[in-house]
């Protein structure tokens, strides 16, 4: 069992939490923690740039098989793009 003073000391940082990170406050009220939108983020960059990379090792290479994941990385990074705009509106 908590004492008073340490209930209180746990409603001033859920207060804290609401005023800083209201997101983070409903996310973790619901029992759901949001996505993280740094990671979300770092690695649509990642799938974006190996895409980039991957297109152009393709057409230097006139490898099918470079170009493929070229479309398949795009094609997540653009999927990653949606769900980090889509959840954190």
């Amino acid at each position: 069992m908590l004492s008073h003073h340490e209930r209180s000391e746990l409603d001033k940082i859920e207060r804290w939490f609401e005023f800083s990170d209201p997101e983070l406050a409903a996310a973790l009220s619901r029992g759901k923690p949001a996505p993280s939108r740094r990671l979300l983020t770092v690695l649509a960059v990642l799938f974006d740039v190996a895409a980039v990379g991957f297109l152009v090792a393709g057409v230097v290479t006139t490898s099918p098989a470079l170009t493929l994941c070229a479309l398949l990385s795009a094609g997540g990074g653009v999927a990653l793009h949606i769900v980090r705009g889509h959840g954190h509106s």
